[in-house]
């Protein structure tokens, strides 16, 4: 019985989302060092939902430069300044001076040759995703004309050309134990979407979806308790308790491990989440308008914060996969069918 038992527990593969956490190991270690800015936190505790996530102000100027045109279908990168401001004032100090590249929003547009009558889509791709023309041909493309949406793929803060030259990894600043740095990337990404929002809705009536992915996912379900001008949202295998995924995600560990180093607790972490009033924030996309996808063996984002976040919302539609965060790609192609028919529903 014992051998027995040694015998599976060998031949047992490690689970796919601990494979990728031990993945993100690696790149850690080239990373830069990660600055301890918890003494400079206070000024985030206690406050407003307004001043978190401030409203939309004018809609950006936005360039637009077409980037290729194939067989009926164009891309674009659209370019504006970020209207980000950081609440913490040293930060905003090292953030003018140091991250320049992450002042300018970039985003692929992915759109029918001659225009389309069909909705919008703006969709948030997940942490420290490269943004290849692979991905942007198979992907974004495929994903544009099977659910017959115009698709806009933003770059999250310090991802790709928003990447400073100090960062050895494009995405490596977004999210790290430097949680200044950390809290407004967050803010900045969700800003960022709005500003986009804004331009997008500006003299053109078509309704504009929003779905995300992992992290991008976590941002989508941030703009769903903040933007009501979404027509619906779509997050992918994600929440958004910012505490749970910093305990619970694979790649967060390096993350844990600086925090315990700098003499932080998770009970710390979880406080300040509490202190920001994040677990206030309630959705305004009403649930017959939200369709959430979700993994039944998630290690990054926990199914049940995944249940109770779906709870708080009112119960919108669900739809489970019993796969882990990893292993969620084989399954795109039914999601996208899930979201294809949603997209038909309410749009």
């Amino acid at each position: 019985m014992g051998v027995a038992k040694r015998r599976r527990s060998i031949l047992e593969l490690p689970h796919a989302d601990d494979v990728m956490g031990s993945l993100s190991l690696i790149g850690k270690a080239v990373s830069a060092p990660v600055d301890n800015t918890l003494a400079d936190l206070d000024v985030y505790r206690g406050i407003s939902q307004k001043e978190l996530f401030p409203g939309p102000g004018r809609a950006p100027r936005v360039r637009c430069d077409e980037r290729w045109r194939i067989g009926g279908v164009v891309s674009e990168d659209l370019t504006f300044e970020s209207p980000h401001r950081c609440i913490e004032p040293k930060f905003q100090q090292r953030y003018d001076r140091d991250y320049v590249a992450n002042h300018t929003v970039y985003a692929r547009r992915i759109r029918p040759e001659g225009g389309s009558g069909r909705p919008r889509l703006v969709y948030l791709h997940g942490y420290m995703q490269p943004e290849s023309y692979v991905e942007e041909i198979t992907l974004l493309t495929g994903m544009a004309l099977y659910l017959d949406v115009e698709v806009i793929q933003p770059q999250p803060p310090y991802h790709g050309r928003r990447s400073p030259s100090s960062a050895r990894l494009g995405g490596e600043l977004y999210w790290t134990a430097d949680l200044v740095r950390s809290l407004e990337a967050m803010r900045q990404h969700v800003i960022d979407t709005r500003a986009l929002l804004s331009w997008l809705l500006r003299g053109d009536d078509r309704p504009v979806a929003l779905m995300g992915l992992s992290l991008g996912g976590a941002v989508a379900s941030v703009l769903t308790c903040v933007e009501p001008r979404f027509a619906v949202s779509v997050p992918l295998i994600a929440h958004m308790d910012l505490d749970a995924l910093v305990a619970d995600a694979p790649v967060m560990s390096a993350t844990r491990r600086d925090l315990r180093r700098f003499g932080w607790s998770r009970g710390d972490f979880a406080q300040l989440v509490a202190d920001l009033g994040w677990y206030d924030l309630e959705a305004v996309i009403p649930p017959e308008r939200i369709q959430v996808i979700a993994a039944s063996d998630d290690r990054f984002f926990d199914p049940e914060i995944v249940r109770e976040m779906w709870r708080g919302w009112g119960r919108p539609s669900i739809r489970w996969y019993d796969t882990s965060h990893m292993g969620f790609l084989p399954n795109l192609p039914g999601a996208l069918a899930t979201v294809r028919s949603f997209i038909d529903r309410h749009m």
